[in-house]
């Protein structure tokens, strides 16, 4: 007997790819995630603790001191630039177009470059040979001047 035929579930992710998944973005995503950003996230787990301790110094009540507590941490990662007021309407747009479309992003197109355009997100621009000979020089610097004396010293050298 095959483990099919016991009722074992197929799993549409193998075990060796959950990581994968977990931690990077579908192919076919719009935004990419930021793994960089990761790091950045920051969560105080003393917070609360210490200013119910600093509360309960100063010589108020348990209920009192409960009531005082701030609702969130003061040190929280910083939102990214679609959760400004500014991106609100774009936003907003961006999901009635998809709800009003049925899911259809081709034809939410303006309303997702206007989103990337607020995110930060820009086209990569292809360079010319120019160009990248001019980046090729400008990261070289001084060591470039060593070009032409090689090249006259190979003048005077003979491969017999």
């Amino acid at each position: 007997m095959s483990p099919s035929d016991h009722g074992i579930p197929k799993v549409a992710i193998p075990p060796e790819k959950w990581t994968k998944s977990i931690y990077s973005t579908p192919d076919s995503g719009l935004a990419k995630s930021e793994a960089g950003q990761l790091t950045g996230m920051k969560f105080d787990p003393s917070f609360f603790g210490r200013a119910y301790t600093q509360c309960i110094g100063r010589g108020l009540s348990h209920k009192e001191c409960v009531a005082s507590l701030p609702l969130s941490d003061a040190k929280i990662t910083a939102p990214g630039p679609l959760a400004d007021k500014a991106a609100n309407a774009e936003l907003s747009a961006a999901i009635a177009c998809v709800s009003q479309n049925g899911g259809d992003s081709e034809k939410c197109k303006t309303h997702f470059d206007a989103l990337a355009k607020l995110a930060g997100y820009k086209k990569e621009v292809k360079k010319s040979s120019a160009e990248k000979a001019t980046d090729f020089c400008n990261k070289a610097g001084w060591k470039l001047l060593a070009v032409p004396v090689i090249y006259y010293g190979v003048k005077f050298i003979k491969i017999k």
